[in-house]
């Protein structure tokens, strides 16, 4: 049978029913000390119970603006803790005992009263990354919980001192300890790549102002609206924990005036769907227009890649002729890729070098036109008006450069390609020639 125990955090309101008049009925048969008592005692047996004999896992935030951390653990009757972690403070799969109880103060309240110096180091006053103005602050975590809820699937605590969401729920049956760590450092691989400039998109419905997500290899978003990121705002942090099914934030997020807190990678790994009962929530990639969009109006370029994988054997043919026309300058083609540059707009930016010289930038200018989320028409401007002397003199006189900028111009299919979450790269495939296609990357 599930057991499962909900704790008052003040007992003594009990006693306010004692002034009620004499006639109305006592609705406790037991004083609060002893009812205090027996909800401590529930939960130290939830917590030592044998059907979670292969223990519990911790998902453990030191406070609301730091990023997660897991822990294992399983208690015996003897009120000892076995505490098990592999982080970036612990980089070693490390388990170490401490003493553990169970006491009463306004409620039951869970406390390891031992320094373990794999948990404990939360707490401990000393920053343990050795910074002096964190001296008598540490990380700021706690070591005592209160104990908001206990059942044989979940614990439910919350920082004495931080007031923090803490949640415990057992560890499956067989699963090897360190072998979990694995799991957890899949499942992130699985959702960031710390190499790639990732941005995520956390949308409700359809609505029309999603968050941007920005920073989810470090375990804390910046949630930004296209309106503050336009209005170079600083944007919302959102700490989180990388969990078992996918990925929890600290506590739960508004959007579109719904809270939103847990996210479930989807079978497919494409995306991280909302569990929050009711919310029809993700956190996707991008639409593949939007994120070729957003790179090259957020400062990053995307690059062509000279390679049989990442272009179509026509592209591919006329930026061959252009770096072999370059080699034969005696120069190097450093890079061919779209930008956004301060003072020429969207251009195609084509740059070559000399060893031991200088390099040389041009940049010709083109219009991007989004036709939906999936299509773009690419257009070049031409050299009417202001334009750039050093990108025309790569299109009148460097061999294979108009050509490859006829090529390029049309209209283009977009998909991002490869897995949608960890990818950098957006197909581009004419629309009227499907044999016309390459990938842009960002960086």
């Amino acid at each position: 049978m599930r057991k499962n125990i909900k704790y008052s955090l003040i007992i003594g309101l009990a006693f306010s029913f004692f002034s009620c008049v004499h006639e109305e009925e006592n609705l406790f048969t037991e004083s609060a000390a002893l009812r205090l008592n027996h909800a401590i005692e529930d939960a130290r047996q939830v917590l030592i119970s044998p059907s979670n004999n292969n223990g519990w896992v911790m998902e453990y935030f030191p406070t609301n603006d730091m990023e997660g951390y897991t822990f294992l653990m399983s208690f015996s009757a003897n009120t000892f803790a076995t505490i098990a972690a592999r982080n970036k403070y612990t980089p070693v799969y490390t388990t170490e005992e401490s003493a553990f109880d169970v006491i009463g103060d306004n409620g039951p309240v869970l406390t390891f009263n031992t320094y373990n110096n794999i948990f404990h180091l939360f707490s401990n006053p000393k920053d343990p990354e050795g910074s002096s103005n964190l001296d008598g602050i540490g990380l700021g975590g706690d070591y005592e919980f209160i104990i908001i809820n206990a059942a044989n699937d979940l614990i439910t605590l919350k920082g004495k001192k931080r007031g923090t969401e803490i949640l415990m729920h057992p560890l499956a049956q067989g699963q090897d300890w360190k072998s979990y760590f694995d799991l957890l450092d899949q499942m992130d691989a699985s959702i960031f790549n710390p190499r790639l400039p990732a941005t995520l998109i956390l949308k409700k419905n359809e609505i029309d102002d999603p968050y941007y997500l920005t920073g989810g290899s470090t375990h804390i978003f910046t949630a930004r609206t296209q309106s503050e990121i336009d209005a170079e705002g600083q944007g919302q942090n959102i700490p989180f924990i990388i969990t078992n099914y996918g990925l929890r934030f600290a506590q739960p997020f508004d959007i579109g005036g719904d809270s939103v807190q847990s996210f479930r990678l989807s079978d497919d790994k494409n995306e991280l769907i909302c569990m929050d009962e009711g919310i029809n929530a993700k956190i996707t990639a991008l639409y593949p227009a939007d994120f070729f969009l957003y790179f090259i109006n957020n400062g990053r370029s995307m690059v062509f890649t000279n390679s049989d994988v990442n272009m179509s054997a026509s592209v591919k043919n006329l930026y061959t002729v252009i770096d072999n026309g370059v080699v034969a300058r005696s120069r190097r083609l450093d890079y061919i890729q779209f930008v956004n540059d301060r003072n020429w707009g969207i251009s195609l930016a084509v740059r070559t070098s000399r060893t031991g010289g200088t390099n040389i930038e041009g940049f010709l200018s083109f219009t991007i036109t989004k036709k939906n989320d999936l299509e773009i028409d690419l257009t070049f401007n031409g050299f009417t008006g202001n334009f750039n002397g050093n990108g025309k003199t790569y299109y009148d006189s460097y061999e294979g450069v108009s050509d490859f900028v006829e090529i390029i111009e049309g209209s283009y299919n977009l998909a991002i390609h490869g897995n949608n979450l960890l990818s950098n790269t957006v197909r581009f495939t004419s629309t009227t020639d499907s044999g016309k296609w390459f990938d842009l990357m960002s960086k």
